[in-house]
């Protein structure tokens, strides 16, 4: 973190004490005089500083909006007082020093109204809670998940599974989010070196010790020689977790590793007993949802159901931001349904439909999403809004990319790719050089490309861009070339001007968005 986000943490800090609303610029100025007289803080700018803070405390969240079945009753007021939140406090500390503007309170209240309608894990005998929480694309599930499942370790759940995607790059990257967040503990230097290097909450102490299955390797999936070597029992003393993803054997394997563990209760039922288990389904209209009929059930809904059915207590979430697939889940199910796993038959149980529950979360007054940048219109009430002006139309694709691609053009490869695209590759690294101006230089960048489904296609255009790429990178780092009158002209022609108007529409004050003059671009192009 730099000297700046290091300073605005401690502002944050500073502020906590006052009511968000109350917050202005003389209590700003009045709180952040301490900061600058620490050493090392004083060459910070403190205009932009205060602008910084000011936006910062403009922005709100609205109430989240739930349904939920009368069955479901409060008990966290009834318990919360009494709970150490050990795990809470050190993810709060840790999102404060890490983006001091982050809405923790926020957090704390949807994160509270969550767990308040799974199940109280000392609650005895068996239960079962299926629920949903619904939230905008890039709106914070995952900070919101991982506060929740801090905060039910806490309560007493001894197992969490977070089931995350259906690709080895998404499983790795919600496990690193899962280390620092939750665990404390980089779980690949852990299970593959046995190493204990800390990251993110394990630089807060805690006494719980949060132990994985899993670790942020590409391929750290759920393996049963490893999870046999950790030797780790699931319902001991410390917790434990695994992040999963949507993949028949791997549901298989984890499915027939816990079965070890089913007993057989006085009625003759076998289950885990008394292991409350928290299950996060991350995206949970991605393959999940069973799209076959009540007997002939798809793979990974029907590996679920059995992972669920294993236990005796469990609370099921799907979070997803497209909810309308997982709605349509009918709510009957066979529950004679058996399945073969390898060769140990299993009961496939209840279907995912949130019968318990379903919050969903607003985003932030300063998010913006689809409705924001294309717009929208309903067409019976007449509700709608403008989107943004950036969207860049590509009219000139023939003849390089076919409008349609078939059997009689796929294998007419394109040598050259089309004005529009190079327009696109410049404007790519114009926004790259302005982002790194705003201190942004650390932060993910990415630039998606797709013409055609035929990877020929694709491994052509490929090799075409990065030849484009080379060419620019090289007209950059000698100065020679048109590229940067040309990147010239793309800022003062549209980027300029594109600023201007959505600074005046922006429903929300951000002071790093401001016009930058071509010198300070030019800069840092390379």
């Amino acid at each position: 973190m730099d000297k700046y986000e290091s300073a605005r943490s401690i502002a944050h800090v500073l502020l906590e004490k006052y009511d968000r609303q109350d917050v202005n610029n003389q209590i700003i100025k009045s709180e952040i005089e301490n900061i600058f007289k620490m050493p090392g803080f004083e060459d910070i700018d403190l205009e932009l500083l205060i602008s910084q803070l000011e936006a910062d405390f403009e922005v709100y969240s609205e109430d989240a909006t739930e349904l939920k079945e009368k069955d479901v009753k409060p008990w966290l007021g009834d318990r919360k007082a009494n709970l150490k939140w050990e795990l809470w406090n050190r993810y709060k500390l840790y999102l404060q020093t890490t983006d001091g503007s982050f809405p923790i309170n926020s957090l704390d209240d949807l994160t509270d109204r969550i767990l308040d309608k799974c199940i109280n894990p000392e609650t005895n005998g068996s239960w079962d809670r299926r629920g949903m929480v619904v939230g905008s694309v890039q709106s914070g599930k995952t900070a919101n998940y991982t506060g929740l499942i801090n905060k039910a370790t806490d309560a007493g759940y001894k197992l969490i599974i977070v089931i995350a995607g259906v690709h080895n790059t998404l499983r790795s990257q919600t496990q690193e989010r899962i280390d620092e967040g939750y665990i404390g503990r980089n779980s690949a230097d852990f299970i593959s070196r046995g190493k204990n290097v800390k990251v993110g909450v394990g630089n807060y102490s805690a006494e719980t010790e949060i132990y994985s299955y899993t670790s942020s390797d590409e391929k750290g999936d759920f393996n049963r020689g490893i999870a046999t070597r950790i030797n780790v029992p699931i319902g001991g003393k410390s917790p434990t977790v695994l992040v999963i993803k949507k993949n028949k054997s791997i549901l298989e394997n984890l499915i027939l590793w816990l079965n070890q563990f089913v007993k057989e209760d006085i009625n003759g039922i076998r289950k885990i007993m008394n292991v409350p288990v928290l299950a996060i389904d991350d995206e949970a209209d991605n393959a999940s949802v069973n799209s076959g009929t009540e007997l002939d059930v798809r793979t990974i809904n029907r590996l679920i159901r059995t992972l669920l059915n294993l236990f005796n207590q469990n609370t099921f979430i799907g979070y997803t931001a497209t909810p309308y697939a997982n709605l349509f889940i009918p709510s009957s199910w066979s529950e004679e349904l058996d399945t073969y796993v390898k060769d140990v038959k299993l009961k496939v149980g209840e279907d995912l439909f949130p019968r318990d529950f379903i919050v969903n979360i607003p985003p932030p007054s300063n998010y913006i999403g689809a409705a924001q940048v294309f717009g929208f219109r309903n067409e019976k009430t007449g509700e709608g809004q403008d989107g943004m002006d950036i969207i860049r139309l590509a009219e000139d694709q023939e003849p390089y990319f076919p409008f349609r691609i078939n059997r009689e053009n796929k294998d007419d490869l394109p040598d050259d790719v089309p004005r529009s695209l190079e327009t696109a590759l410049k404007s790519f690294i114009l926004t790259c050089a302005i982002r790194r101006l705003r201190g942004q230089e650390n932060k993910h960048n990415s630039m998606l490309i797709h013409v055609a489904l035929r990877v020929a296609w694709i491994d052509r255009i490929a090799w075409l861009v990065n030849e484009v790429m080379r060419d620019y990178k090289h007209q950059i780092k000698s100065g020679q070339g048109n590229l940067i009158h040309d990147i010239e002209q793309l800022y003062h022609n549209d980027y300029v001007i594109t600023t201007k108007e959505l600074i005046e529409i922006l429903p929300y004050n951000d002071p790093k968005i401001k016009e930058h003059t071509w010198e300070q671009v030019k800069n840092v192009l390379h």
